[in-house]
């Protein structure tokens, strides 16, 4: 069974990036495609030290036994495809994900990435109409360079503005690019 791990990168609990999250896991649901959503800021995940514990013999583990990301590594490495999803903060995605992002250098081995070949997809939200000054740019380059380094594959990555809570839900074009890339992943399997 393929299985998609979804990353909520926003700390509102009924915000616009959850409720386009439950857009795609509406989609995947009904194509039998199961999901499995990570809320970061329901978890402890500390700062990488950038010790590299992780590339001293010690793969797929950080030093850090007093958080939360040792318990997660397999669930990202079990997942066929990663969804980013964040709200845009100050020109770039959320701390909340950078945190996690950062300490995926535990998952990079002698050899390659343990991400390697996997699909990945993004959903951004700002709260400014236009793209250019919203700061989403910076997060789309960032995350595509991320899954290029990652010898990933970008499934699509969908953004639009959704400041308010519940504005969201009335972007049309935005609910209707997220039930699309839904429909994409769901293609891949």
């Amino acid at each position: 069974m393929s299985e998609i791990l979804i990353l909520n990168g926003s700390a509102r609990k009924k915000g616009n990036t959850r409720f386009l999250i439950n857009q795609l896991n509406d989609v995947l649901g009904k194509k039998g495609i199961e999901s499995r959503i990570l809320h970061l800021h329901e978890l402890n995940i500390k700062h990488c030290r950038g010790c590299f514990w992780c590339y001293k013999g010690f793969p797929l583990r950080c030093v850090q036994d007093d958080d939360d990301m040792n318990k997660i590594y397999p669930k990202i490495i079990e997942a066929d495809t990663i969804v980013f999803t964040s709200p845009i903060y100050w020109f770039n995605y959320s701390g909340q994900l950078k945190l996690f992002i950062d300490r995926l250098v535990a998952l990079h081995v002698e050899g390659g990435h343990k991400l390697d070949g996997k699909r990945f997809a993004a959903i951004f939200v700002y709260g400014d109409t236009n793209v250019e000054e919203s700061g989403v740019q910076h997060a789309i380059n960032s995350i595509k360079h991320l899954i290029q380094y990652m010898k990933g594959e970008t499934i699509g990555i969908v953004h639009g503005t959704a400041n308010d809570i519940g504005d969201a839900e009335k972007n049309t074009r935005l609910v209707v690019e997220v039930r699309e890339l839904a429909n994409k992943i769901c293609d891949v399997f």
